[in-house]
Formats: structure tokens, sequence, C-alpha cells
């Protein structure tokens, strides 16, 4: 099931997935406006992600219509992998457009591209490292007419 969560919900799973020798300096909690979405199985959360208002970075690489929304921190348990993702990238999508976003970026680490091109979002920009964890890229994903513009 994929539901609306809070922040303590999601926090462990997310910090399990993407920090397993724990925080890295700098590293600091969402803006307390973002919303959490986590898929849970048998009452534990199992994947989550959290999504809110944040300016894209990285305008020199491509211009994005406003407003924009940021994903962050997009974790599921290795055993869950094979569809949870997707259900919650869409959940996401869906809490950002209803937020009244008009497009989405993230950094998303390279080994997780395909989830997000499956799901039309787009690579911007060359692969840079992420100090810690490793090589990433920037990806967007713009939000057409209320519907989710799929490439």
């Amino acid at each position: 099931m994929i539901r609306d969560a809070t922040q303590s919900e999601v926090r462990d799973v997310q910090l399990e997935v993407l920090r397993p020798h724990g925080p890295l300096p700098g590293d600091a909690d969402p803006p307390a406006d973002c919303l959490h979405v986590a898929a849970v199985v048998a009452g534990r959360v199992v994947g989550a992600c959290s999504v809110g208002p944040a300016q894209w970075s990285h305008p020199e690489l491509m211009e994005l219509p406003a407003p924009q929304w940021q994903l962050r921190s997009m974790a599921v348990l290795p055993h869950y992998r094979g569809g949870t993702g997707t259900a919650l990238l869409e959940a996401a999508v869906r809490r950002a457009e209803r937020g009244g976003a008009a497009s989405l970026w993230a950094n998303a680490r390279v080994a997780a591209l395909g989830l997000y091109q499956r799901a039309g979002w787009t690579i911007v920009g060359p692969q840079w490292d992420k100090a810690g964890i490793g090589p990433h890229h920037w990806i967007v994903f713009k939000i057409d007419s209320g519907r989710i513009a799929l490439k």
C-alpha cells in the first residue's frame, strides 16, 4: 500500500537504504514543507520518498517551468524492489501536481536512473560525484496540463 506519511515514519528506511554507514557531513532533515510518501507492507514501511517545493538548482542546464518541486530521499528496501519504487515515484509526482508543481527535479544515483527514465524523467547535464556516495545525475520531470508528461 502506498500512503502519505510523516517524516518520522519514513526516515528510518531512507537512512537504512541511502546512508547505511550513517549521515554524511552536510546532511540535513528535509524542509518542513516536504510531503512524505511511504510504501507499507504488513504494517512496515519498506519504501519512501519525500517531495516539496524547491527551486531547480541548475537553470544553466535547462529551464524548468515554475513552480518547481524537488524529489528527495527515494529509497526502497532491496527485497521490495521491482515495482515499489515506480509506485512511490508516481504517488510523489501526483502529490506535487496536487500541490501546484509544474515540474520536479532530483539528484539521482546512476544505479537508479532506469527507474526514473521508465517513468518519463529526463537526465540533465553531466554525471557528477556526490561526496561520500558516488556518481549521480540531475533528473527533471515536467507536468503538463494536469497530466504527467510522458517522454
